[in-house]
């Protein structure tokens, strides 16, 4: 029978760490502080009814917990090993627990809290966070400089670690609370958008011509470039800021998958400067295996009998992605769709070509939080000690996990800041300790 954290009480009193959040960076805290010093006593105040519900969701239920490239990977299977999770890594580096399952990670992540002795408190919404200035002044441990107040009751620390996450997946509990008590903290905040999402674009509405919503379903190898005007003034897709390889996934109302995701990393802009989406153009090279000039060419040699310019597209690409390549073809005025192969002209094959190789879609509108995968924004990072996640501004406050403004691409990296950020905070905690 699987052990469950307590019920909210009301008569605390002190501890020595409160960390705000059952998350990921959260657990990784409170089982490294107890694993290295057990005098050291962890309160964690999680707001839902049970902690880690993000972990379980992760990586498709799968939970992709690092990447041999990430930032601390040593550190972060050591940590695992540790605690007894064995992994397996695939040849792109993935990491993931051998049996593949996301809710294995957050059940032994928990049991390893609980048999340490870390107090889990779930229902416990954190809303206020007091810290004196004298208080804060104070180096002798136990004087609880810190004063956390949640819905069940109040507790008094010396350290807090908040690991309340960012605003990606509402649905987990992240709904950007700890945006309001690091800013209360005297802490300033990078807005905070919601990346590692689809986009929704122009060429899917109802009166674009050609309309791509019968692309939708469809996924495709490419490679995306995303274009930014070097101005609001200047002309479309003017400086290149992001390329990646991948495979586009085409939805009801834009583009998705990985490499899109990526992308929207870098579509960040400022209102104030007359800065908005629409400055921003997706080229996607259908066929980045070749000049699909060249083998038209070939083709116009070597034409069979009726053979067209689409004929030849549908044993490059799927049946829907080459009707609309030839469509886009059309709409730009050339007739090379209703050509024989034999008959077309390098006009026609340039066409073509221009729309293979640079399809280009034009973002409206990126997903929102219950779509998004992370955020972009947070604390900033001018106001946190990158060695141990500690603030710049409050002694013994920590801020670890999404809520800081570090975001990654997907491959497990962001899960990868989670832990390296709580182990970080806590080898801190040790320390002052020793």
């Amino acid at each position: 029978m699987k052990r469950r954290p307590e019920k909210t009480k009301t008569d605390y009193g002190y501890t020595d760490v409160v960390i705000t959040g059952g998350g990921a960076s959260a657990l990784a805290a409170a089982v490294m502080i107890r694993m290295s010093d057990p005098e050291i006593s962890v309160t964690v105040l999680e707001k839902n009814s049970e902690p880690a519900r993000k972990i379980r969701a992760t990586g498709s239920g799968r939970c992709n917990i690092t990447n041999t490239a990430a930032e601390g990977y040593l550190d972060i299977m050591k940590f695992f090993t540790r605690i007894g999770l064995v992994t397996r890594t695939y040849e792109n580096g993935l990491v993931y627990p051998y049996s593949e399952s996301a809710a294995d990670v957050a059940d032994l992540l928990i049991r390893r809290a609980l048999d340490l002795g870390t107090v889990i408190l779930t229902d416990a919404e954190v809303t206020d966070i007091r810290c004196t200035e004298e208080k804060q002044g104070r180096e002798e441990a136990g004087c609880g400089r810190f004063e956390t107040v949640f819905k069940g009751g109040c507790i008094k620390s010396d350290h807090v670690i908040l690991a309340c996450g960012g605003k990606a997946g509402p649905m987990f509990g992240t709904t950007g609370d700890g945006y309001r008590l690091a800013r209360e903290l005297g802490h300033s905040i990078v807005t905070p958008v919601p990346v590692l999402t689809s986009a929704e674009c122009r060429e899917w509405s109802s009166g674009h011509e050609p309309c791509a919503v019968r692309l939708a379903g469809t996924r495709s190898r490419c490679v995306v470039t995303l274009m930014r005007k070097a101005s609001p003034e200047a002309d479309y897709g003017s400086e290149e800021i992001f390329r990646e390889a991948g495979e586009i996934q085409f939805t009801k109302t834009g583009i998705s998958g990985i490499c899109v995701f990526n992308m929207t990393r870098y579509m960040r802009f400022d209102r104030s400067r007359g800065e908005s989406l629409a400055d921003f153009t997706v080229l996607t090279d259908l066929y980045p295996d070749g000049d699909i000039r060249d083998f038209l060419r070939d083709r116009r040699e070597n034409a069979l009998p009726g053979e067209t310019g689409a004929d030849v597209l549908c044993t490059v690409l799927k049946d829907n992605i080459a009707a609309y390549v030839m469509d886009t073809v059309s709409a730009s005025g050339s007739r090379a769709g209703e050509k024989p192969v034999s008959e077309l002209t390098d006009g026609d094959i340039e066409a073509i070509g221009n729309a293979v190789h640079c399809m280009s879609f034009h973002p409206e509108r990126l997903r929102g939080w219950k779509d998004a995968q992370a955020t972009s924004g947070g604390v900033s990072l001018d106001e946190i000690d990158p060695d141990t996640c500690e603030s710049r501004i409050v002694r013994g406050l920590y801020i670890t996990g999404e809520l800081a403004d570090r975001d990654f691409p997907c491959g497990g990296f962001n899960l990868s800041n989670a832990w390296v950020s709580g182990l970080a905070a806590a080898r801190s905690i040790v320390s002052r300790s020793e």
